[in-house]
Formats: C-alpha cells, structure tokens, sequence
C-alpha cells in the first residue's frame, strides 16, 4: 500500500523486502515536476499503537550509510512517530523523511480512485538534508467531506501533498 501511494505521487517504487533486504522494504526513483530524478529507499513500520523512537531512527540511520548521496530515506509508519524520533530524524546528517499513513480510513469523495478502506497519509515531514529533494514540496490538510470541518477531530481530513501550489500527482500523470 505504501508503494501504491508513493507511486500516485509520481514516484515509481517497487516493493522488495525478504529475508536479504538489508532493512529495505521499498525502492525506485522519484522525479518530481521540474526537478532531477532521486533514488528513494524505504522502510515499512506496522503498529497498532505504539509510536516510533529514536531506536528505529538510528537503525535506519545505519541502513542510509550504504546508500548513494541522491537516496532520499523514507521510514513509513502506521502509529506515527514520539518526538524525540521526530527530533532524531530531524538532525539527522542523511536525507529522511516521515511518513504516517493509516490504512483502515474510508476513502471517499473526489480524488478517491474507489470507494471503500484505503490508505490515508496522517502526516509527512522530512528533514533539512532531504530539502535537497524535496524544497518546493508543502504539506497541507485536505478535507474529504467540507460539510464537516472539525481541526480537532483528524479523521475527517488527510495530508495533501503540494508542489509549487499544484497538488501531487502532477497533471501530466
């Protein structure tokens, strides 16, 4: 599901993992508008409840360490991250982004490709190594249903990705 979204966004990563993965569990370029191509590596977190640390962060770290210069690393979680693994994350020297993603939201309304549970992005935040890659991208909240606007209740909205104002995928996909 975390390749399939990624790839909506104009990405086109394919699914690896196994036993010989070297922590991996996703790779492939990602050429956004206007932009050079970047290779994006990533890895997939399930919890049910329990938020990510600082303890996967610096394992990823490791994994980012034998990767080439214009790798952007992903970790992409279903319970989010603490804030100290958003404040590793954050001062880490390797590009890195975060990506909470909860895939039991019913997607409905326009922009759904079909009606039913899919994959909902919670919350996207990269770090400033990985502003080399991703500098014109904003992070916005996008409402599905507009009749209903409740900031305190987050399951009425998800996170829209927007490059140069212009939603991700770009219109030439």
């Amino acid at each position: 599901m975390v390749v399939q979204a990624f790839n909506k966004l104009g990405a086109s990563l394919e699914r690896i993992g196994g036993a010989n993965d070297q922590g991996i569990d996703f790779r492939g370029p990602w050429t956004l508008p206007n932009q050079p191509q970047f290779y994006v590596v990533g890895q997939c977190k399930y919890y049910e409840r329990k938020k990510l640390g600082p303890s996967i962060i610096r394992e990823w770290e490791g994994v980012m360490s034998r990767q080439e210069p214009d790798t952007l690393g992903v970790i992409a979680a279903s319970s989010g991250f603490t804030t100290k693994g958003v404040r590793t994350a954050l001062s880490s020297e390797y590009p890195m982004a975060l990506v909470t993603l909860n895939s039991e939201v019913p997607i409905v309304g326009e922009g759904a490709a079909t009606e039913g549970v899919g994959l909902d992005v919670r919350g996207f935040v990269w770090n400033r190594a990985a502003s080399e890659f991703l500098s014109q991208l904003v992070v916005a909240k996008k409402h599905y249903d507009t009749r209903i606007v409740h900031v305190e209740d987050p399951a009425h909205f998800s996170i829209q990705l927007l490059w140069n104002g212009e939603p991700l995928p770009p219109a030439s996909c």
